[in-house]
């Protein structure tokens, strides 16, 4: 947008029994305020003030490079707080609009930024409905201004010590001119919604969950119902995934088409591939590849990139890993700093020892190796492609190709042992 910048105000309301601003209390998993600057973004307004009342460290990290000012009290509507910044500014047009307005639609500010210019508007206000929503939401609206006609505004409402009256003041303005305001009606009936208490959070959360549904339906994702089921609205998932119940995904998350999720699984900041199936399991800032399967009961720590094909079972953990395609970590395994090759097989119990109480060092493991049951490798330590482990084997040196490593105890049967034994009753 040319000759337009946004100054975003918070109400220095506080969370109910917290001293946390509302523009700081999250949404679906997101700071409100983080919600207003997307929409922004999206909208082409990075120029911005943000005038706050309070948690000024905390905003000024959405802020960017743009000022963060202070509100005082009883100064008046939020632009009287930065009249330096709007005198500074090269913006003709000002979006003055609440950072707790989560529901902000970034096509909403284009069209009424248009309109606003093309009929050269003094005053464009931003509504979810007819009149009487207008008036309903007339002291918590986003409003485009022109920035000389704000600037009156100002001066005619120093008695409003709390700014509540800047709209009608200047509606009022307006009417003297024998003009009115012009009127956006958004298309989004939410856009408005505003909180002031944990209900209020709650009520604002199920709204946006609802949003992020349908959108999600109508690209083709399948939910057999939405119990315990939380995305963020910043997550990517193809046609033809079925999203199953308690499942929660979050952060900037790609899941591909036709996959199985769920139920009762976690999912941050990870890439999941086409045909994947995750069951019951927590993912980290992890890559999964095409046809993975994992699960139930099972996590991918930070780091790990799990090739496709691989079959992942229950009690598993990988971290900072990276996994060859088409091997099998059947169950009741731990992998970590860890580079291991395509079609490898783990028996049940393997761990990977990769601390020695100092440092952490990385083991690497061949293409078609495998490892019997109990298998305990002590990193740094290597196996070679096609090298094999016997059940129960620690190993603390490396296993060269087509070699059986055999690192226990030889069995001994003592004849007789139990019957010598008092504290053992023999019926």
């Amino acid at each position: 947008m040319q000759n337009a910048a946004a100054l975003v105000y918070t109400s220095g309301s506080a969370f109910m029994q917290s001293d946390r601003p509302l523009s700081l209390c999250e949404v679906l998993f997101r700071p409100i305020v983080g919600w207003v600057n997307e929409s922004l973004d999206s909208a082409g307004l990075p120029e911005r003030c943000y005038v706050i009342n309070k948690g000024e460290d905390e905003v000024a990290e959405f802020a960017g490079d743009n000022p963060v000012i202070i509100r005082e009290p009883e100064s008046g509507h939020p632009a009287a707080s930065a009249k330096e910044w709007l005198s500074g500014t090269e913006a003709s047009e000002i979006l003055v609009i609440s950072a707790e307005a989560v529901f902000t639609d970034p096509k909403a500010l284009e069209a009424s930024f248009e309109r606003h210019v093309q009929q050269n508007e003094k005053v464009t206000i931003i509504a979810s409905g007819g009149r009487e929503a207008l008036m309903k939401e007339l002291g918590t609206s986003a409003f485009w201004i022109k920035k000389d006609y704000l600037f009156e505004v100002l001066e005619k409402s120093e008695d409003d010590k709390d700014g509540k009256n800047f709209l009608i003041t200047a509606m009022k303005m307006l009417s003297d001119e024998k003009l009115v305001a012009g009127t956006f009606i958004a298309g989004k009936k939410e856009i408005n919604m505003r909180a002031t208490d944990p209900a209020g959070i709650l009520t604002l959360n199920a709204a946006a969950r609802t949003l992020v549904f349908k959108k999600l339906c109508a690209e083709g994702v399948n939910f057999a119902c939405l119990d315990g089921i939380i995305i963020e609205p910043s997550v990517k998932i193809g046609a033809g995934t079925t999203i199953l119940p308690g499942t929660i995904i979050k952060g900037r998350t790609e899941i591909g088409r036709n996959c199985m999720i769920g139920p009762n699984s976690y999912i941050e900041d990870s890439r999941i591939g086409d045909g994947a199936e995750v069951n019951s399991t927590q993912i980290r800032s992890s890559v999964l590849e095409k046809d993975v399967k994992i699960g139930p009961w099972s996590q991918v720590r930070p780091g790990c990139t799990i090739h496709e094909g691989c079959k992942i079972g229950d009690y598993v953990e990988i971290k900072n890993s990276e996994v060859g395609a088409r091997t099998a970590v059947a169950h009741l395994t731990y992998i970590g700093d860890a580079d291991v090759g395509e079609a490898v097989n783990f028996g049940c119990g393997c761990c990977i020892a990769n601390y020695d109480g100092q440092h952490k060092h990385r083991t690497k493991i061949g293409n078609h190796a495998f490892l019997g049951c109990n298998t305990n490798l002590v990193a740094p330590v290597e196996l070679e492609d096609f090298a094999y482990t016997a059940a129960g084997t620690t190993v603390t040196k490396n296993v060269p190709e087509y070699a059986l490593a055999v690192g226990r105890a030889k069995q001994e049967n003592i004849e007789g042992w139990v019957k010598k034994h008092d504290a053992i009753k023999i019926k």
